[in-house]
C-alpha cells in the first residue's frame, strides 16, 4: 500500500533537484531578500514621515509590510514557474495497480538543515579617554566609572552591529533554504492543481500556508530584535526618530 507523503516528499525532492540544476534558486531569493528589505525601509521612512516616531513601534510595523511584500513576491515568482509545471507529464502509471507488484525499493528522502558558521567581527575604537582624577584617586571606584563611560561609547555601535547581523543571518537562511521552499511552492501551487488530482490520497496544502511555514520564523526573529533594538536606543535617547538622531545623541553626550 502506498503512502501519500513519499509521493510528496519524492516530488519535492525532485523538483528541487532540477531547480538547482538550471534555475539558481539561491540567486533568485537573493533578488526577492533584497527587494524585501527595499520594501522595509521605504515604509519605516513613509511611517516616519506621516507621523510614526515611536522606532520600535514603527520597525515592527515596517518588518509587516517587509513580510507581505516578500509573500507577494513569492506569488509572483510562482506565477512565472506556472508554465514551466503546469503541464507537467502525466506520471500516473508510476502508481503501482492491485494487480501489478509492489514496489520494495525504499523512498529515502535526506534532509539537511542549514549550516551557519562564519568568522565574528572585531574593532577596536581608539581614541584619548579622559578619565580625569576620579580613576587614580578613587582607586577601584574610579575604575568602575570610567569603564561606565567607556561601554556607552561602544553601546551604540555595538546596537548597530546586533542588527546588521540578525538581518543578514535571517537573509542567509532564506538564501540557504531557496530551493526546498520553491520547491514545496511548485508542489503545492502548481502540481496540487493539475498533477496531484489525478493520484488519488496525496497530501496538498494551499501554496500560502507552505510559505508562512517556511518563512515565518526568520521574519519574527528578526523583527524582535530589530523592535527590542528600537526600543532601548529610545529609552537612551528619548527624542530619537532614527539610528541617526540616536548617533548624534551618542556624540553630543560622549
Amino acid at each position: 500500500m502506498r503512502h501519500p507523503r513519499l509521493h510528496r516528499v519524492h516530488e519535492i525532492e525532485r523538483i528541487r533537484n532540477d531547480l538547482e540544476r538550471g534555475g539558481f534558486p539561491r540567486l533568485q531569493m537573493f533578488l526577492l531578500v533584497g527587494l524585501t528589505g527595499a520594501t522595509g525601509f521605504t515604509a519605516s521612512y513613509l511611517l516616519l514621515q506621516a507621523g510614526l516616531s515611536t522606532m520600535w513601534l514603527r520597525y515592527l510595523t515596517a518588518f509587516g509590510f517587509a513580510y507581505m511584500g516578500f509573500l507577494l513576491l513569492l506569488w509572483l515568482w510562482l506565477r512565472t514557474r506556472t508554465k514551466d509545471y503546469a503541464d507537467f507529464p502525466d506520471i500516473s502509471n508510476l502508481v503501482p495497480s492491485p494487480s501489478s507488484a509492489p514496489d520494495t525499493s525504499p523512498c529515502v528522502y535526506n534532509g539537511h538543515g542549514g549550516e551557519f558558521s562564519g568568522g565574528g567581527a572585531s574593532g577596536s575604537f581608539d581614541g584619548p579617554v579622559e578619565t580625569g582624577s576620579i580613576a587614580t584617586d578613587n582607586g577601584p571606584v574610579g575604575n568602575a566609572l570610567a569603564s561606565v563611560s567607556e561601554a556607552e561609547e561602544f553601546a551604540i555601535p555595538l546596537v548597530v552591529i546586533i542588527l546588521a547581523g540578525a538581518m543578514l543571518l535571517s537573509s542567509f537562511y532564506m538564501v540557504y533554504s531557496a530551493p526546498i521552499l520553491f520547491a514545496e511552492l511548485v508542489v503545492d501551487g502548481v502540481l496540487s492543481a493539475s498533477l496531484y488530482r489525478k493520484l488519488r490520497g496525496l497530501e496538498t496544502r494551499h501554496w500560502l500556508e507552505t510559505a508562512i511555514r517556511r518563512t515565518a520564523w526568520p521574519f519574527v526573529f528578526t523583527a524582535v530584535i530589530v523592535a527590542s533594538a528600537g526600543w532601548g536606543m529610545a529609552q537612551y535617547a528619548p527624542d530619537a526618530r532614527s539610528i541617526g538622531d540616536v548617533m548624534v545623541h551618542a556624540n553630543q553626550h560622549g
